[in-house]
Parts: C-alpha cells; sequence; structure tokens
C-alpha cells in the first residue's frame, strides 16, 4: 500500500503479473523496464534482462536494488566488468547484500575486484540492531500501516488496513478501539498524525483495493477529536480517478499537507478551512508518500520513488533534495523530521532500514546518513514510525504482503504487531 514499488524490493511474486502487462506496451516506462528484468531474471533469460536493467538503473540512479539486479544480469552473460561497475555501484549505495553467496557471481567471485568489495558487502548486510521491542499487539490479523503519538496523553493510535479501525495504545499497554471498524465510513487507514495543541489526530483513509484493479477510488482524510474519538471532520478527495491519501505533516497553525500517492499528487489544508486545495498536482513525481516539514516551518519534505522533493514554504521554490554520491534516499515511506535530520523508514530497499539523514544548517540538503536499524528479526515490511520526543516508535511487521482484496490470507498464520522504539540521536546542525 504504502511503497510505490509494491514495499519491500519489488515483491517477485508479483513480477510475473506485472512483467505480461508491460510487455504488451508498446513503450514501457522504466519501472514497467525494471519489472520486465527482474521477471526475465527469474525466467532464467539474463540476455533478455539486460537491456531492460540497463534503461531502468538509467532512471533509477540512485537506487541500490536495481543496481544489483543489473550486475546479476551481467554477471549471468559473461560481463565481468559491467556486473562489477553495477554492483560496485549498489554496494556504495548500501545494497550489495548477499553478493558474496549470491550463485549469479560465482565466476567474478575469485577476481580481485570482487575480493576487494567483499568486506563492504559483508558490511552492508550486517544487522544494526539499536531497537527495543516497545509493545506487542496480540490482535495479529490487524495488517497496521499508519502510527501517531499523543504526546499529551502519551497514548500510541495505530490505523488497521485489514479491519478498517483505529487503535489507541495507553501507556500501559492496553489496547483499546479508538475509532471502531467502519463507523462514518472509515475505509482502510494509513499514515496518521496528532495534532496536540488542537487535540485532533488526523487520518488517511481509503476504499480498498478491487480485486481486478481500480478504475476508480475515493479517499477520504479523517480528523477525530483525541479524547472521545468522534468525528470531527471528513474531507474526501476530489472526484473520479483513483486516490491514495497516504500520509500527513501536520503544521503548527493547524493547516496540513498530505500525500496522495496514485495521483502522484501532494494536497494542503489550511488552517481552519473545509476544503482541501491542491499543493502539487499529480505528473511531477512517481507515488508520493512520506511527507514531513521541518520544526521552524521553512522546509516541506515528500518522499517519492526517486528521493526526495522539498519545499521552501516562503516563496514556494521547490528542488530535488540534494544528498552526497553515496547516500541513497530511495524507498522511503515512513518521513519524519527530527532535531534537523530526516528519520526514514526504508522498506523499499534490502535490507529494510531505518535510518537517520542529517541535513545541512539551511535545512536544504542532506549531508550524510546514520542506519539506526537493519536486518531486525521481527521486519516484515516496516512502515511508518512517530516521533515522541528523541524516541521513535515503529511498526516493525506490518505483514502487508497478507493484504488481498478479499481480506486477510491465511489469518492463522499472521504474528502478533510488534512495535519497535529507538532513541534518536541530535543531528541538529551546528
Amino acid at each position: 500500500m504504502r511503497n510505490a514499488l509494491r514495499w519491500v524490493g519489488f515483491l517477485l511474486a508479483a513480477v510475473a503479473c506485472d512483467a505480461a502487462l508491460a510487455f504488451a506496451q508498446e513503450e514501457p516506462g522504466p519501472y514497467e523496464r525494471y519489472l520486465r528484468g527482474l521477471a526475465a531474471l527469474e525466467a532464467k533469460n539474463p540476455a533478455r534482462a539486460v537491456p531492460d536493467l540497463e534503461a531502468a538503473a538509467a532512471f533509477f540512479k540512485n537506487d541500490p536494488d536495481v543496481f544489483y539486479a543489473l550486475a546479476k544480469a551481467e554477471a549471468l552473460t559473461g560481463d565481468s566488468k559491467g556486473a562489477m561497475d553495477a554492483l560496485s555501484r549498489a554496494v556504495a549505495l548500501g545494497g550489495g547484500a548477499g553478493a558474496d553467496t549470491d550463485a549469479a557471481f560465482a565466476k567474478i567471485s575469485g577476481t580481485a575486484a570482487f575480493r576487494a568489495m567483499l568486506p563492504r558487502i559483508v558490511e552492508n548486510g550486517r544487522p544494526i540492531l539499536n531497537a527495543k521491542v516497545a509493545l506487542t499487539i496480540p490482535e495479529a490479523d490487524l495488517i497496521p500501516e499508519g502510527i501517531a503519538w499523543d504526546p499529551g496523553s502519551r497514548t500510541l493510535f495505530l490505523g488497521s488496513l485489514a479491519k478498517n479501525k483505529i487503535v489507541a495504545i495507553a501507556p500501559d499497554g492496553k489496547v483499546r478501539d479508538f475509532a471502531p471498524s467502519g463507523r462514518d465510513g472509515l475505509r482502510r487507514v494509513l499514515g496518521m498524525k496528532v495534532d496536540a495543541a488542537r487535540k485532533s489526530l488526523w487520518a488517511c483513509s481509503a476504499e480498498p483495493d478491487a480485486p481486478g484493479g481500480n478504475k476508480t477510488r475515493a479517499s477520504t482524510l479523517f480528523r477525530f477529536d483525541l479524547a472521545t474519538g468522534k468525528t470531527l471532520q471528513k474531507l474526501p478527495s476530489p472526484p473520479g480517478g483513483i486516490h491514495l491519501f497516504n500520509d500527513i505533516a501536520v503544521a503548527k497553525d493547524g493547516g496540513l499537507y498530505l500525500t496522495d500517492s496514485e495521483e502522484g499528487a501532494v494536497y494542503r489544508l489550511r488552517a481552519g478551512a473545509e476544503k482541501l486545495e491542491v499543493f502539487q498536482p499529480g505528473g511531477r513525481f512517481f507515488y508520493p508518500n512520506g511527507i514531513a516539514v521541518s520544526d521552524d516551518q521553512r522546509f516541506l519534505y515528500v518522499a517519492h520513488v526517486l528521493g526526495i522533493t522539498a519545499w521552501e514554504l516562503s516563496s514556494g521554490r521547490s528542488f530535488d533534495l540534494p544528498a552526497p554520491e553515496n547516500v541513497t534516499l530511495v524507498g522511503i515511506d515512513g518521513l519524519s523530521f527530527h532535531r534537523g535530520s530526516l528519520v526514514a523508514v526504508q522498506n523499499g530497499m534490502e535490507p529494510n532500514r531505518i535510518a537517520s539523514f542529517p541535513l545541512a544548517p539551511s535545512l536544504d540538503r542532506v549531508t550524510g546518513v546514520r542506519v539506526l536499524e537493519r536486518g531486525n528479526k521481527d521486519f516484515e515490511i516496516p512502515t511508518t514510525g512517530a516521533v515522541a520526543g528523541d524516541v521513535y516508535y515503529f511498526i516493525a511487521n506490518s505483514q502487508l504482503r497478507a493484504l488481498a482484496p478479499e481480506g486477510v490470507k491465511d489469518p492463522e498464520k499472521r504474528k502478533p504487531v510488534v512495535i519497535l522504539k529507538l532513541d534518536l540521536p541530535d543531528l541538529t546542525p551546528r
């Protein structure tokens, strides 16, 4: 639901179907060519995969998974130099984990260049385990996606995709339904944010996927009273089209911004307004997702497939957020601002990770990356997180693969929901 590239590592289970559709297109885009290249690799036809993966890599220039797939295809066709060039790029971006045991690289694994790269390959796959279990929710078929924190009551809110509801988790760990299933038209719940000053919880809700695909889909932005759970406001998506309200950033004046991933747009709700307005129309980028606003309200940051776009809100100037050559901003689901850094759940790259990206004092460029968590045994598509002071609570196992249009697959196999917490470093620009 959240990641444009079908959550984690472009789920191979869906590749064959998507790629078959892509073959029928006269001019497939780079995403379709990537899927088609993966399908060719799965079909053990690396020669067919190479041109598609080369085209995808030329577009997704900072995606380690794309370069890793290209490296495999080129290694299997005997292009040792091409394979090493692509693998080197994947490793530089933090990917390439598992290449040391991947049979695709058997013919080049003994070369001096490959052996020289081995320490970094191993390092990129090494688990980084700083998080602790904050709580476990027995309702295993919840399929949570969004999480929010209320500093006043110290309550966590968790939204359910499968059960069309929001639960509240008290400081003592007790769980209750905050917005019961389907009340006031609540459907699948995605991103949520608390506006503590106005004692409100904002939540994105969307109609479910149709078995044959959606020709139209409506989304709704809900506002709930924090104390009672009463619905205070319902703001629908524009009529027609496929809409997926996905995540929210709340401004200090009570206004907010939200992403519509399927339309590719960003909407704005001005403080006190009763109607959403277009902030960024669809078409500029593919699948806007996580969204955050800087504490000083100067910048809005929106994660999308190719990275992060920033807006200087006072001037309206927008730009792709620069980052060092070896730092990748792709694959981001949840996005938060914390003390001069952007905290991101990167479930669109392997291995999944939680990363903090320090910003320059001007807040208009990334200066590096600090991986906070990676390779946790509880990870099963982590999605979003919530900043609570200097602690980050995040969903470890959304189990999104189990969600189907007709409901939760094999509910008896689902695991209790795990919420992890991390201490966040203070990366305030000095």
